[in-house]
């Protein structure tokens, strides 16, 4: 009896440990310098339940929270822009046009790297919207393997917010 109440013990001990995953076992073109080549990398970090749509050079696609895109870099001009979109509106991006950004700009980068997360705009009182923010290779490494877990983040924000533009 004791050895199986062990056994019974170890298996459950054993299923409720965490499995860790390699970005490079998921995303091998992130990790070899050749395959990277003229991409564009996007994270999305926005914590929301629901999913946005991304679109960069007039390609459109659906990303989660956590879901990386990859999109091939054009020479001259890129564009990428995030949003929610309902009923054929598009709403939600903080600056209401797309980022955009030249590859002469950057003639030492042959890849781009881009977070989308939630930020607050301070313009419409203190409302949640999309940004797109360009980012090195190490940052975005960071965001992917420390992604925003979103359960108290908002409210966690939007005090700070409080805190800084009304009481002190």
């Amino acid at each position: 009896m004791k050895f199986i109440s062990i056994i019974l013990i170890s298996i459950s001990i054993s299923s409720c440990a965490t499995t860790t995953f390699e970005p490079k076992d998921i995303i091998p073109e992130l990790f070899d310098s050749e395959q990277k080549k003229g991409k564009i990398f996007v994270f999305s970090n926005h914590t929301d339940k629901r999913n946005i749509t991304i679109r960069v050079n007039n390609e459109e696609r659906e990303m989660k929270h956590t879901d990386i895109e990859i999109f091939d870099l054009k020479d001259g001009q890129n564009s990428i822009y995030s949003f929610r979109n309902r009923l054929d509106v598009e709403f939600l991006n903080c600056d209401d046009e797309p980022y955009t950004f030249d590859t002469e700009m950057f003639q030492d980068s042959e890849t781009h790297y881009f977070v989308i997360q939630y930020i607050f705009n301070k313009q419409i009182f203190v409302t949640p919207c999309l940004k797109d923010v360009h980012i090195n290779e190490e940052r975005f490494l960071w965001y992917v393997q420390n992604p925003r877990n979103g359960t108290n983040e908002f409210f966690q924000d939007l005090t700070e917010d409080f805190f800084r533009e009304f009481i002190f």
